[in-house]
Parts: structure tokens; C-alpha cells; sequence
């Protein structure tokens, strides 16, 4: 079996903002949530979307993500993120396959560019290393 660079979900940096949450599952595979036009792109802001990963099985939250190894074969990390577009509601179709296959394989690139055990954090449409430091947002 392969062993494959991906991001999973972590609680390690949780309350370095002031707005993080940790809704997922231990360590499971993430996704980028899709996100809404409540914030309009402010990671900030209050629906919280623009700055989270969703969690591949429980669809649940966390704004933190960790690379890690997992040993899955690049299908099989497809086919999880197609199982979890389908759960979470969307149609069975080959345009949701494509998604899904884009999906992973964006993510599984974007992992590859960082040492496992790297905390990362989204801010919008950027990923970037989570710091160690203090990160706490203000609301103005």
C-alpha cells in the first residue's frame, strides 16, 4: 500500500485565535469548506466557513489541519472525498466524480509542499502555517 502526504484534521494550535473551533472527528481527512457568501471572504468573520476545513467523514469543522502520512492509495483518497460529496448531499454524478478527483488532488499537491506534522490554517483562500505565537483576531 502507498503512503500518501495529506491533511488531516488536529486540535494542536486550537485557541491561538480566538475564533478557532474543533467540531471534528480525531484525525481524519479534510477538505476545504465550501464557502458561503455570509462572510464574503472575510476569514473573520462570524459564519467562520473561509477559515475551516471540513472533516471527509463526520462533515464537521476545525480550523486547523495537520500533514500527516496515511497510507491510502491516491484512488482511495478520491474515492473518500466522493463518499463525502454524496453524503453530505450532492448527486452522484461524473461532475461530482471530477470535483471530488480535483479536490484531492489539489489538496494531496498543496500537502506535499510541507513536512509532516506541519499545523496548517486558512485564511480565506490562503493556507499558510499556523504560528506558534499569539494569533488572536480582534472584532472591531
Amino acid at each position: 500500500m502507498l503512503t500518501i502526504k495529506v491533511f488531516v484534521a488536529t486540535d494542536c494550535t486550537q485557541g491561538r485565535r480566538d475564533n478557532d473551533f474543533h467540531y471534528t472527528d480525531g484525525t481524519e481527512l479534510v477538505d476545504l469548506a465550501r464557502s458561503c457568501d455570509t462572510d464574503r471572504g472575510d476569514p473573520d468573520g462570524r459564519c467562520g466557513c473561509c477559515r475551516a476545513f471540513t472533516g471527509l467523514a463526520s462533515r464537521k469543522a476545525t480550523t486547523t489541519a495537520e500533514v500527516a502520512y496515511r497510507q491510502l492509495t491516491p484512488e482511495q483518497y478520491r474515492d473518500a472525498f466522493h463518499t463525502s460529496y454524496v453524503d453530505a448531499g450532492f448527486p452522484d454524478t461524473s461532475e461530482t466524480r471530477q470535483d471530488a478527483v480535483d479536490a484531492a488532488d489539489e489538496l494531496r499537491r498543496i500537502a506535499s509542499s510541507w513536512s509532516v506534522g506541519t499545523v496548517i490554517e486558512r485564511r480565506g483562500d490562503t493556507l499558510g502555517v499556523r504560528a506558534w505565537g499569539d494569533l488572536t483576531t480582534r472584532e472591531d
